[in-house]
């Protein structure tokens, strides 16, 4: 099964003090506020003080900024994140939220340069190192991420944000164990911080730690009833716990809120394909490819239920799309392999299987099953080498 990652954001906030007597307390509010329109209704005003000087001004270009970037309007949003830069350079909000929008953008060299510059203009300004972090994690370097948060927690040390980011950091590099140390810091700065629960059940459930996966998402799920993956992952737990009456409640719970989301319908698809219900496991796999036409792990997956019912011309059919979308899952040539193998089509069998392990040297199943196609084949020397050094991998495989 696939789990989402949840990168957490950070929120970045500059308060504008008063500038001039034209500027009344409604637009100082307005400017320093929630709602998108009103903070560029308002800080437009404080843009138009004459009487203001270019450092008063900065933050009210970068508060319209930060709107004009929750309404999608990207092009005005740059705009002012240059205007907020060049009118007081030296200010490491400014370069940080022009950072976090190239890091949006998937500019990670401009968004890395401006993080660079406000940490210089500002070492002490946190969240320019925990933004920093998360550009590294995106760009798949964990490493100087988890360098970035510790000097965040560093400078900050309720930093929530920086501990449950660090947390995924860990858990993007398998360290599950230090991963739950920093979700555990994190709601202990921010008890309420419901995606720090979901991150850290995530991080129980790789360490197949069932019940204190469904515990954390139970917290998650207190917190807000509504929000359909902390469901969809609490169902994960549950049939990792052997509770499949209960997985299955939370996968329909999960796609009651979020009838748009492919992925518990495949997760929900496996356990009734493990129940041999392979028809209601195949309606769920059509759903999630409807919804993700570009989900290999639908087609794989759908495949592998065609392939049970004997159904092989389909099964191919899927295996190849799932291949197309991503040829170097090493699953998927394997699943289809063995597709062909029962089609007795034996030569793109072996193929297969040799294209498998080539990418899973220790994949047993695929040599042993190429054994067996060798077999079929007349190559009595090939099969018994590829079964022996399968079994030798795995003693129980093809049993």
């Amino acid at each position: 099964m696939l789990h989402k990652k949840f990168l957490l954001a950070l929120l970045s906030s500059v308060f504008l003090m008063g500038t001039a007597a034209a500027q009344t307390d409604t637009e100082l509010k307005q400017c320093n506020g929630a709602d998108p329109a009103l903070v560029i209704l308002g800080c437009t005003a404080v843009i138009g003080t004459k009487s203001a000087t270019p450092k008063m001004i900065a933050p009210a270009y970068l508060n319209r900024g930060r709107a004009y970037q929750q309404r999608g309007q990207m092009d005005r949003a740059i705009a002012d994140f240059d205007q907020a830069v060049k009118l007081d350079p030296k200010n490491s909000r400014a370069l940080s939220n022009r950072g976090d929008y190239y890091t949006a953008a998937g500019d990670y060299e401009r968004a890395l340069a401006d993080y660079n510059l406000a940490i210089a203009a500002n070492p002490k300004d946190s969240e320019a190192f925990a933004e920093r972090g998360n550009a590294y994690l995106l760009m798949g370097d964990p490493e100087r991420a988890i360098s970035d948060y510790d000097q965040a927690v560093l400078i900050n040390p309720k930093f929530a944000t920086a501990f449950a980011n660090r947390g995924e950091a860990y858990r993007v590099q398998g360290e599950n164990d230090l991963a739950i140390k920093s979700y555990d810091q994190a709601i202990a700065a921010d008890p309420k911080y419901t995606a720090a629960y979901v991150n850290r059940g995530l991080a129980y459930t790789a360490e197949d730690d069932a019940d204190r996966a469904v515990a954390s998402f139970d917290a998650a799920i207190k917190l807000d009833p509504k929000l359909a993956s902390a469901y969809s992952h609490r169902a994960e737990a549950y049939a990792l716990k052997g509770a499949q009456d209960r997985a299955l409640a939370d996968f329909a719970q999960a796609i009651r809120l979020d009838p748009m989301d492919a992925s518990p319908f495949i997760s929900r698809g496996d356990i009734f394909q493990a129940q041999h219900q392979y028809d209601r496991a195949i309606e769920d796999y059509s759903q999630a490819v409807k919804l993700n036409p570009k989900s290999a792990e639908a087609f794989n997956n759908r495949g592998t239920a065609y392939t049970a019912k004997g159904q092989l011309d389909s099964a191919l059919a899927d295996f190849d799309q799932a291949v197309k979308l991503n040829p170097r899952l090493p699953l998927v040539l394997s699943n289809r392999g063995l597709a062909y193998l029962k089609a007795d089509q034996y030569p793109r069998a072996i193929s297969d299987f040799t294209d498998a392990l080539l990418q899973d040297p220790k994949d047993a199943l695929s040599l042993y099953n190429r054994g067996v196609a060798k077999q079929k084949m007349g190559d009595q020397t090939g099969s018994s080498v590829d079964i022996g050094l399968a079994r030798q991998l795995d003693p129980k495989v093809g049993q």
